[in-house]
């Protein structure tokens, strides 16, 4: 059965393909053509817009000077260099040729300047411009006559300094001149070298080309221009021969006609059986574009293959701002791609590769269904394989062919069932199992990973880790220690900067001397600089004693700038000139005192940022940039978080004068999974809320709330009593949270109670109570044991959540109700 199938099949497939393989690459091949046609239509119609243009160009040129009136040698000589600034190249001949014979001036286009050309000269000239203008008839202001093109030879004697005649080709235009009284004082002539337009025929033909996009294989191309007659004047040439003598030689060969007009000697018309040639000179003349496939052409029996074709388009010339243009001649242009021949050729060869494997999945399709119908119990093995592929334990899903393979089906299903009935039983006990496990407590000496860092390493306090990272941080430092410059800690909120550079402090030789530590972002301007260079007595009202300021009581010490990014400009100032020199001025004193300090920086923000906003000095940046330590992020180093956890639970127990308290392997899992935005001082916040509110002996998953997870809009508020401030006479803000607000207003319920941070609460009512509040008017109503950071953290989550409104920049930044909040108190 599998030969017979076989045998029938596959030849009928293969014959099928094929037939489908010839049809799809004919109308591949007729629809790719057709968009490389479109493509040359496109190029000679741009060809066909440059001529055109260029000569528009020299018109309106002409027109405009025979208006001014202003016909003389120089004038004329101005005309002509000013064109050759945008046409360079393209003004032949300039001539006046007045009523009155004396007016009549000739200029001829040498290269670099304009020559005029004596008048006892123009009888030996050929064609020349004078005899054009005594034959044209009268002519309206404005209108402009376009000559055909014209062959024009100069005499030796015509220049002093050429030793043989100078032969041009050459379009002339014609515009009358007219005096203020309306009264004809000749005609204005300008000749366009033939040249010119040859070359743009040559430019698109080329690399060149502003339309040219990729190289294109060796294949004749060409263009030629042909006038309304039919006359072929002129083809393109290769684009760096710019002087090359016109010529047709391509373009007609293979055809017959005649050679030559009165005017111009190189004019070739092919005779009239030559139809498709014509054709297109008719559709020319009727305004019309054209296109001829290669075996149309009377060329292709030369050195044009069979895939080239031809394509034309009409240019037309306005002779009167008036009247519509008219059509002087028409651009043709010959092309061919081999781009079908390789499309053709790849086409074959995926069909080929198609049949091939229609034809092998046509063999295997028959060797399986021979196999089906003939062998049942293939089938069911077949599916049982499938089932262990598959990993999954599943009934057999297969039709009945025949007595005996359903009965085997059908026990197969039975054991299956019991076997799944004894997996769910097994996933209930590890079920339970788990929960168990997850509420079991921590041992942090022995039932956890080694690779998890147990153990407190190095002699640095509080930098607890025993990750990679932390081991690279202790190494920085030290190296650090050992060096006297100064140093740039930069690192995420809450990783631990202040430690590093104590750190630092500790293991260099100025470990016995002061280290001080100023928070830039906790003061105002003033403050701040009297807090770094200090001021002597008197120097301002309230000074009644010398203040050393940080830099002199840190003398041989280190001196730990926090927060660095807020200094105001002044500050930075300040700072770049004590860095540099070494030396301060304290307030109202006038004498610089030396310091011998070292200076470790630190920031939490990108400075280069700063410096690129124009907020830090590029200068301070690259002071305080010398050595820089970067701290790492606790989402960085997770393994160090069991280390941590076990560390605060001791010291928040501690404090709390409370007996050990362990970690469920739940809770360990939940802070192992978490991102921590806050790092170190998010774990330790989290711990010690934790630790605060659980009754027993062991934190659970349950216990722990992030901070992320606690502050919402709606976690503000409660339906408890809620603290109001209001402004008291000779009070701060900080001064007014004692009072009270009176009881709640009947039609002006509170929201559900939920959990929230009671910090907050005095936060609003500042706001409340003054209107705005900064940063330190919030530290200060805290109270000492909240630092610094922690109120920075508060005040940011309360702007995040849209409740604040937060205006102004560093120390100075002010903190409102934002008002498209409507807040409840």
């Amino acid at each position: 059965m599998q030969k017979k199938l076989l045998v029938s099949l596959i030849p009928s497939i293969a014959l099928i393909l094929v037939f489908t393989g010839y049809a799809t690459n004919w109308y591949s091949t007729r629809y790719l053509n057709l968009s490389l046609q479109r493509t040359a239509q496109t190029q000679n119609l741009v060809q066909a817009r440059d001529f055109e243009e260029l000569l528009e160009f020299f018109r309106k040129g002409l027109i405009v000077v025979a208006e001014s009136g202003q016909v003389g040698a120089e004038s004329l000589t101005a005309a002509c260099r000013q064109w050759a600034v945008f046409r360079p190249g393209v003004v032949a001949e300039m001539a006046f040729v007045g009523l009155n014979q004396s007016d009549t001036l000739l200029l001829l286009s040498t290269g670099d300047r304009m020559a005029e050309i004596r008048q006892d000269q123009y009888q030996y000239l050929k064609n020349s411009p004078i005899a054009l203008a005594q034959k044209v008839r009268e002519m309206r202001p404005g209108a402009t006559h376009l000559s055909e093109l014209t062959e024009v030879v100069y005499p030796p004697s015509a220049f002093p300094d050429a030793p043989r005649a100078r032969t041009l080709a050459v379009y002339r235009m014609l515009t009358p001149v007219f005096d203020a009284q309306a009264n004809l004082r000749g005609h204005l002539v300008l000749s366009i070298n033939s040249l010119a337009l040859r070359n743009i025929l040559s430019l698109y033909n080329s690399p060149k080309s502003p339309l040219f996009s990729f190289a294109r294989t060796s294949e004749n191309r060409f263009s030629f221009f042909y006038d309304s007659q039919g006359w072929m004047l002129f083809q393109s040439e290769n684009v760096e021969e710019t002087d090359k003598d016109l010529s047709v030689e391509i373009a007609r060969l293979g055809m017959t006609g005649d050679y030559g007009k009165p005017e111009y000697g190189r004019a070739f018309r092919p005779s009239t059986m030559h139809e498709s040639y014509w054709r297109i000179v008719v559709g020319t003349q009727a305004g019309l574009q054209g296109l001829i496939e290669a075996d149309a052409l009377p060329t292709a029996a030369g050195i044009l293959s069979d895939q080239h074709f031809l394509v034309s388009a009409p240019v037309r010339f306005r002779t009167h701002p008036d009247k519509d243009a008219e059509i002087i001649g028409g651009l043709a242009y010959v092309d061919r791609s081999r781009l079908a021949d390789a499309a053709e050729f790849r086409h074959m060869d995926v069909m080929a590769v198609i049949t091939i494997v229609v034809v092998a999945l046509i063999g295997l399709l028959v060797v399986f269904i021979s196999r089906v119908i003939t062998r049942p119990v293939l089938t069911l093995a077949a599916e049982i394989s499938e089932i262990f592929r598959e990993n999954v334990l599943r009934p057999v899903r297969l039709a009945s062919f025949d007595r005996e393979s359903t009965v085997l089906k059908d026990a197969l299903n039975k054991m299956i069932l019991a076997i799944q009935d004894k997996q769910e039983q097994i996933r209930q006990r590890d079920e339970h199992i788990q929960m168990v496990s997850q509420r079991q407590k921590v041992s942090f000496d022995s039932d956890l990973p080694a690779n998890l860092g147990w153990k407190l390493v190095g002699e640095i306090p509080d930098l607890i880790g025993q990750s990679q990272l932390m081991a690279s941080l202790q190494s920085m430092i030290r190296k650090a220690a050992g060096s006297e410059a100064d140093v740039l800690v930069v690192g995420e909120t809450g990783t631990g900067k202040e430690l590093t550079a104590e750190g630092i402090h500790k293991f260099s030789n100025r470990a016995t001397k002061p280290f001080i530590s100023i928070n830039c972002g906790g003061l105002d301007e003033n403050l701040l600089l009297d807090a770094l260079f200090g001021h002597v007595k008197g120097a301002f009202s309230e000074a009644h004693n010398d203040r050393k300021g940080a830099f002199l009581a840190a003398d041989e010490g280190t001196l730990f700038l926090d927060e660095i990014g807020t200094a105001s400009p002044k500050v930075q100032k300040a700072l770049l000139r004590a860095l540099s020199v070494r030396r301060i001025r304290p307030l109202g004193s006038d004498q610089e005192v030396e310091f011998n300090v070292r200076v470790i920086a630190a920031t939490n923000v990108d400075l280069m940022e700063l410096v690129q906003s124009g907020e830090f000095r590029d200068d301070l940046y690259y002071r305080l940039k010398v050595i820089t330590i970067q701290t790492p992020a606790l989402r960085q180093r997770k393994e160090d978080i069991p280390l941590l956890a076990s560390h605060f639970l001791k010291e928040s127990a501690a404090q709390a004068r409370r007996g050990e308290v362990g970690l469920s392997r739940g809770a360990l899992e939940k802070l192992m999974a978490h991102d921590w935005p806050g790092n170190v001082r998010e774990l330790k916040n989290c711990i010690t809320r934790a630790l605060a509110f659980a009754e027993g002996d062991v934190l659970y998953a349950e216990d722990l709330l992030f901070d992320d997870a606690m502050l919402s809009p709606q976690s503000l508020w409660d339906t408890g009593e809620v603290p109001v401030y209001a402004p008291r006479q000779q009070e701060s803000p900080a001064q007014g949270i004692a009072q009270k607000r009176p009881e709640q207003p009947p039609d002006d319920p509170a929201p559900p109670q939920r959990g929230r941070n009671p910090r907050h609460d005095i936060a609003l009512g500042l706001a409340r109570a003054g209107g705005s509040f900064t940063r330190l008017d919030y530290q200060n109503a805290l109270g000492a044991d909240v630092s610094q950071r922690t109120a920075q953290y508060d005040l940011q989550a309360l702007v995040q959540a849209g409740v604040l409104h937060k205006s102004g920049k560093g120390p100075s930044t002010q903190y409102s109700l934002a008002e498209t909040k409507h807040v409840r108190p």
